[in-house]
């Protein structure tokens, strides 16, 4: 709300700014016709002479006025080079932020996707394999022989909850720094066996002493503390590693359990604590998979195949946010219960979780803002002809070329502040430098207080605008286009009575 009334003063500003320079230039010219010397109307000669002089000056004019037109033109474009440069330092140095926020995901904790808990259960399987043999005397029989597999059974929970706690922090690198986060992870639930002989029709053998529970983590060296896990009436301790490749899942820990035959239903708890990222994922195992984030963080973007069920964030009066999935089994690509040698399945097919988002991202505001560089410089230019049309005071070439460069400096200015200090304040640095410059620059050029005024009122406006653009993200688009019609149309109003060799340019005759 605060940036859309900033963008609407701003708007009035430069509009009143330009609306103040048609009517200067025209009293400038209303003057300059005043002084003009009266021809008497019984001389005809001289008055024919006067005649044919000015409509000379008038055509010499008008064609000077076309070529200077075309040469700021031509200077104004030459400006995208500089404007350009300063583009590719921008993406230099966001990829050098990139590269650092890399080494510090590698030391502290990539973004983590969570997988699981699965409960892994050993069987053996015997098949009878017919089989031909030689005997002695040269002669073939087929023999019959018992043939054993070891397999796995794969049980997913019937009921997962996940709660996560999740705090963030900063990690600082020379002059960047990163957002990561520490998390907080208690998972429960039931674990359900089921009909194992009609999981198998060549079942031998079931190794309940061999089971295992196995978790994934997608980057295991970030893990804090992880709790032993209450499997039933007993606890068991974590193992590196997930001991075997189930569904796509190769990175996390596992605990060695022992299973009762008579009982086939396991309550299950544990707890571990990781660090991270940039974001947070998990996958939905339990028949009904319930998670729960809970962060003070105030700029959430919840991503992946499934957005919560319910969410608060501080738009709806939260500290921070908290948002809750509810998934079902029948969201997934994946059975309940199956053996890991006989079928095959992307367990982390279906991800969600939420990205720590940054709103003011340094690198994008500047890329963002030089967007609108060569209407800067556009609108800067304009404004001096205009007051050259109706005045004899020009500036040389080279002049329009330094102010162009001065605003192209802007750019620069701020890239470099920012990445010191907070962006508002090196925004309005590089702004004050910038439009405190160039109105100096043109008091000196014209030596005219009021046209210096009026380039310090207009830039100001330019740049006040341009913040507001900048802090609305969701209508940074639309309000821009809105303002490159608004000037748009100004201009054609103020330069509507322009005509090629006639004497009315700009006073509104």
């Amino acid at each position: 709300m605060i940036e859309i009334i900033i963008l609407i003063l701003g708007l009035a500003i430069l509009l009143s700014s330009l609306y103040g320079i048609f009517m200067l230039a025209r009293l400038i010219y209303g003057k300059m016709r005043q002084n003009q010397p009266e021809v008497s109307k019984g001389n005809s000669t001289t008055m024919g002479k006067i005649a044919k002089n000015s409509s000379g000056e008038k055509n010499n004019g008008l064609d000077k006025t076309t070529i200077r037109f075309l040469v700021i033109g031509l200077i104004a474009l030459l400006m995208l080079i500089p404007i350009t440069q300063v583009t590719g330092l921008v993406a230099e140095r966001e990829g050098l932020y990139y590269k650092v926020l890399r080494g510090i995901a590698d030391q502290w904790g990539k973004p983590q996707v969570i997988s699981g808990p699965a409960l892994v259960l050993p069987i053996i399987e015997k098949y009878v394999v017919d089989e031909k043999v030689k005997s002695q005397d040269g002669s073939e029989k087929i023999i019959s022989k018992d043939v054993y597999k070891n397999k796995h059974l794969v049980i997913l929970p019937k009921k997962l909850d996940k709660d996560i706690k999740m705090q963030e922090h900063y990690r600082h690198r020379a002059i960047y720094k990163s957002l990561v986060y520490e998390a907080a992870i208690n998972v429960q639930g039931r674990f359900m066996l089921p009909d194992i002989k009609k999981m198998s029709d060549n079942l031998h053998q079931v190794r309940y002493e061999k089971a295992f529970v196995l978790m994934g983590l997608s980057d295991t060296k970030a893990i804090n503390h992880v709790t032993k896990i209450n499997l039933g009436s007993r606890q068991y301790t974590f193992e590196p590693g997930v001991r075997r490749n189930i569904g796509g899942i190769n990175s996390g820990f596992h605990a060695k359990v022992t299973l009762e035959p008579e009982i086939d239903e396991y309550e299950f708890n544990f707890a571990f604590n990781t660090k991270g990222s940039s974001n947070i994922r998990f996958t939905a195992f339990g028949e009904t998979t319930e998670v729960t984030i809970l962060s003070k963080w105030q700029h959430p973007s919840f991503q992946g195949d499934i957005l919560p069920t319910e969410r608060k964030t501080v738009n709806d009066g939260f500290d921070g946010f908290s948002a809750r999935w509810v998934i079902p089994s029948l969201a997934r690509s994946f059975p309940q219960n199956w053996i890991a040698e006989n079928d095959s399945y992307r367990l982390d097919s279906l991800k969600t979780g939420v990205d720590l988002y940054e709103p003011v991202f340094l690198y994008s505001l500047v890329s963002r803002a030089i967007k609108y560089g060569i209407l800067f410089i556009a609108l800067t230019f304009l404004t001096f002809l205009i007051f050259e049309l109706t005045s004899k005071n020009m500036l040389h070439y080279i002049q329009y070329a330094l102010i162009g460069l001065s605003m192209a400096m802007f750019f620069l200015t701020l890239l470099s502040l920012s990445e010191h200090i907070m962006f508002l304040y090196a925004y309005i640095v590089a702004a004050a430098i910038t439009v405190f410059s160039i109105s100096v620059y043109s008091y000196f050029g014209s030596r005219r207080a009021g046209q210096a005024l009026v380039i310090f009122v207009l830039l100001s406006a330019l740049y006040i605008i341009l913040y507001s653009l900048l802090q609305l993200e969701d209508y940074a688009l639309l309000m821009g286009t809105g303002l490159l019609l608004t000037v748009l149309l100004v201009l054609m109003w103020i330069t509507r009575n322009l005509r090629a060799g006639s004497s009315k340019k700009l006073n509104g005759n």
